[in-house]
């Protein structure tokens, strides 16, 4: 007598429930915004990068400053959005310049290149998120 290929109501329900939930990551919710000067002038390029505090582990998200100001975080490929929860922020120039970084001509204050010293903490909300991010003018340099 061969066995049966036929797969029985349990067995077929426990074979859903795990494809279901093996693939399974936190849910993700969009974060868009725009960064700008304190006096409302865009930033025009860039990259806003986004690091989880208090996780277990640390989640990243990244988004390009585009020429108008405005920004999309991505996590693990683009637009794919961000697990809800607080973070820490920091802004990159995108200068691939030779000079270090706190030496460049930047048009916001040098302090918003390191998570450490930016003061930039937004809480990622499990809806649609709109974060605008308001950078001090950089010191003039001699």
């Amino acid at each position: 007598m061969r066995p049966s290929l036929r797969a029985g109501p349990l067995t077929a329900a426990i074979l859903v429930l795990s494809l279901g939930v093996g693939g399974c990551g936190p849910k993700l919710y969009p974060v868009t915004g725009k960064v700008t000067l304190e006096d409302g002038t865009p930033v025009t390029r860039g990259i806003v990068v986004f690091e989880s505090t208090g996780a277990e582990r640390a989640v990243t998200a990244r988004g390009e400053i585009k020429p108008d100001g405005s920004y999309l975080l991505s996590t693990a490929k683009p637009g794919d959005g961000v697990p809800p929860g607080p973070y820490k922020v920091l802004i990159n120039p995108m200068d691939l310049s030779e000079i270090p970084d706190e030496q460049k001509k930047l048009p916001f204050h040098s302090k918003y290149l390191n998570f450490a010293t930016s003061g930039l903490t937004f809480e990622v909300k499990p809806e649609p998120n709109d974060i605008p991010i308001k950078l001090a003018k950089g010191k003039a340099r001699r």
